[in-house]
């Protein structure tokens, strides 16, 4: 469900107590997930006996990122960025390495980060050639508001056509982990381009930083934050839009991309004043599904005959399960030391290091820990226990629906035949699910499915932009 940091990877970190004097330092690493490279920089450092971390990630620009709490105990490190709803889990060698864990709200990203004395420049700004460029052809505006309750403010752009008039809208709803308004970090401002060509073709747009990014705050309540406050997040930009006299409120809908594409389902089937969605690499099947898809790929071993797979995959689903039941800290790792324990028990040292890419539970307790660090265990737990079927069989309002051939995160050929039979059983008759050839999980032409997003110089799909465009213009005509 992830883009950019945001593809579930396997957790690596686990733990042992001797001396960590020598811990403080620059540190610095590369993360590397869903077809991005970039570096990570830790300074860790000690004033009077408290542990002091702040991050650089020098390709997307950021520096001197301070953690909110760091704990060093032993040769264990824990730093926790709450802006990001994540941060940083290792293990130091007692000499020139820490091997861990990189956190961004689902996302789980092994970073092994080395001692660097050298000072760390940032790389000259790369603009991807569709990023649009002023000046522009429609108005842009810098809007701020507030969701229901008031406990956050957050800061948007709208663009519409020049002149006066009543426009029809949309609002462009991230997938999971944080961004701006643009789509960065990173060269890619996806929803900068999708939102530029929608306004050239008459629509206005209304693209938001997500909670704890640009001009978004972040909100006190963090450990409950879940897809469906992501929602009401939405929501509350949708009731902004409707105080507005320049939007048309008969024709104003939504574009979800990946879990936003779990999210605009959800409202569409809540309220009566959203007049159609399109989806973008959405889900269909259950979330749990596709996390333990997303899983097995970084848990275990290729090049298994099924008997083998399903004897692997059979661990994690039960593991899972134990995240998927409670948002504990101590419940669910008791869970996954039982079940694991009953595998075990009938799994062989030898046949265990075949079936998987790290043995034993260390693994999965050090994964719920980083869930806990994170502050996302009850965000998982929602994420897991939804299925997409259960709104989407409620919506009559048209819908689009594209998932590209090449994404490998929220996979076309079960995830599209999913979204349909919902939308049939609803009774939908305004509806079209389609597949994208060759365009991965952000839409962009690509070469293969493994090529690494931030090497592809599209940023959108220009057969894609249209095919949305198109379809957008003739619903809100009929």
């Amino acid at each position: 469900m992830i883009k950019r940091f945001f593809s579930v990877l396997l957790a690596t970190a686990c733990f042992s107590f001797v001396t960590a004097q020598e811990i403080t330092g620059t540190w610095q690493g590369t993360i590397s997930a869903g077809g991005v490279k970039l570096r990570f920089v830790m300074h860790l450092k000690n004033a009077s006996g408290v542990y002091i971390a702040s991050f650089d990630s020098p390709d997307q620009q950021a520096f001197n990122i301070p953690a909110t709490k760091t704990t060093v105990l032993g040769d264990s490190v824990i730093a926790e960025i709450a802006s990001m709803r994540g941060g940083y889990t290792g293990k130091w060698n007692q000499k020139d390495s820490i091997t861990g864990v990189f956190m961004q709200g689902a996302a789980r990203l092994p970073l092994v980060l080395l001692r660097s004395d050298n000072a760390v420049q940032p790389p000259p700004v790369v603009v991807k050639p569709q990023t649009p460029k002023p000046p522009f052809p429609y108005q842009a505006e810098d809007i701020s508001y507030t969701n229901a309750d008031k406990s956050v403010r957050f800061g948007a752009t709208l663009t519409k056509p020049q002149g006066p008039g009543t426009f029809p809208a949309v609002i462009l709803i991230s997938g999971s982990g944080s961004q701006d308004r643009d789509g960065g970090p990173g060269p890619h401002k996806t929803y900068a381009v999708l939102a530029d060509y929608l306004t050239r073709q008459g629509l206005a747009v209304l693209r938001i930083d997500d909670r704890g990014m640009g001009k978004s705050e972040l909100g006190s309540d963090i450990d409950n934050i879940t897809t469906e406050t992501i929602s009401r997040d939405i929501e509350a930009g949708l009731d902004y839009l409707f105080t507005r006299s320049d939007i048309d409120k008969k024709r104003t809908g939504l574009i979800g991309h990946s879990e936003g594409g779990m999210i605009a389902p959800m409202l569409a089937a809540k309220r009566k004043d959203i007049a159609f969605i399109v989806l973008l690499a959405a889900p269909g099947i259950k979330c749990n599904e596709i996390w333990n898809y997303q899983m097995q790929r970084n848990f275990i071993r290729p090049g298994l005959n099924a008997e083998e797979h399903a004897k692997a995959a059979a661990l994690l689903s039960s593991v899972f399960n134990m995240f998927m039941k409670s948002t504990g800290h101590e419940e669910i790792r008791a869970g996954i030391n039982t079940v694991y324990t009953q595998w075990k028990a009938a799994v062989p040292d030898s046949t265990e290091k075949k079936l998987l890419v790290v043995p034993g539970v260390q693994p999965y307790l050090a994964l719920e820990e980083q869930m806990k660090a994170a502050r996302a265990l009850k965000w998982l737990n929602y994420f897991l226990n939804y299925d997409p079927a259960v709104n989407l069989s409620k919506i009559k309002i048209p819908v689009l629906a594209l998932n590209g051939e090449y994404d490998t995160q929220v996979t076309p050929n079960n995830n599209l035949p999913a979204i349909q039979a919902a939308l049939q059983k609803a009774g939908n008759n305004h509806y079209t699910v389609k597949k994208p050839e060759a365009v991965n999980h952000l839409f962009q032409t690509s070469w293969s499915p493994m090529a690494e997003y931030d090497k592809i110089e599209e940023t959108f799909s220009v057969t894609v932009l249209e095919e949305i465009g198109n379809w957008i213009k003739k619903t809100t005509q009929q």
